[in-house]
């Protein structure tokens, strides 16, 4: 076995599948909008998937949109799918999302204040009646990865408390990342980690044609803290632009490979982003499964290799 060996993880999408939380906010933001606008369920959904259907037709103008700057795409990030409809209904560009987007501005400020709730309160929600959700295979690849010695660090935009709670439940002590030193507890978490957040100055990176932006400042500053030698996501924009970012200046806070999770809806773009350049994504990671393969090849060399 080799010496310290770091290992940065995203949490959900990663060592959960967050369908069921997902298709619990679709539900509330379409009953929501069916009481805004007086429009029955029936009608609602097929309007719904309507304007879902627009918004994945142009991926390349939809996402988490933060201040106008796209922070993740909504092909590759299907969290991402809500509110980018919520977009649509903003930008107004039919006569259905005209009257939705009316009736949603008498009860709230804006669109998005009305999607924020929803996601908030759904989420939340989800997770005083889902107490522990592991992807199947998890808890065996934990502690394997416990057992190699491996300082695994959970990098989320999810709340701490999931993250601690849900491996509580099967006996795994994980401790807050922001108040405990690197390499001090194997289990450790920055949970509303601030991946989302872009810098004021845009750092760009090319891939497979689709333009992300890596700067990432509350992120890069877990990064430079935790000095990585494998990242592992399933966005790329979000979990691993900034740590590929990082490799590609020569940053010690680099990590040597990342590692994106291949997901029923991965956009060819990140597909086509798979490769050993310095700008690219080492690994496809077909399922949590495959970690331990990646960690042993990757503890054995002294080089990034694709898979």
């Amino acid at each position: 076995m080799s010496s310290s060996f770091t290992f940065v993880t995203d949490f959900d999408g990663v060592w959960t599948n967050p369908f069921a939380e997902l298709q619990a906010v679709h539900a509330c933001v379409r009953s929501e909008l069916g009481r805004l606008g007086g429009i029955s369920e029936e009608d609602m959904l097929p309007l719904y998937q309507h304007f879902r259907a627009e918004v994945l037709a142009r991926p390349e103008c939809h996402g988490w949109r933060l201040d106008g700057r796209l922070s993740s795409y909504v092909d590759e990030d299907y969290f991402a799918v809500p509110t980018s409809i919520g977009q649509y209904i903003e930008e107004a560009p039919c006569d259905d999302s005209k009257k939705l987007r009316a009736a949603v501005l008498r009860e709230w400020d804006t669109v998005l204040a009305f999607l924020d709730n929803c996601y908030h309160t759904t989420c939340n929600q989800f997770r005083t009646e889902v107490d522990h959700d592991l992807t199947e295979g998890a808890e065996r690849v934990l502690q394997w990865l416990l057992h190699e010695k491996v300082q695994v660090v959970f990098a989320t935009n999810a709340p701490a408390e999931k993250v601690i709670d849900w491996f509580a439940h099967h006996g795994y002590g994980v401790m807050d990342g922001r108040t405990t030193e690197p390499g001090e507890y194997p289990l450790r978490v920055y949970g509303r980690s601030g991946k989302q957040w872009l810098g004021e100055t845009p750092q760009v990176i090319d891939f497979s044609g689709r333009k992300v932006d890596c700067y990432r400042p509350q992120y890069k500053e877990i990064l430079e803290r935790e000095h990585p030698d494998l990242v592992v996501g399933d966005v790329l924009s979000l979990d691993l632009a900034q740590p590929i970012a990082l490799r590609a200046e020569g940053s010690p806070a680099g990590p040597r490979e990342v590692g994106v999770m291949h997901l029923r809806h991965t956009p060819d773009w990140v597909l086509n982003s798979i490769g050993p350049g310095p700008t690219q994504v080492n690994h496809l990671v077909a399922h949590i499964t495959a970690l331990p393969r990646i960690v042993t090849k990757l503890r054995g060399s002294d080089r990034p290799a694709a898979s």
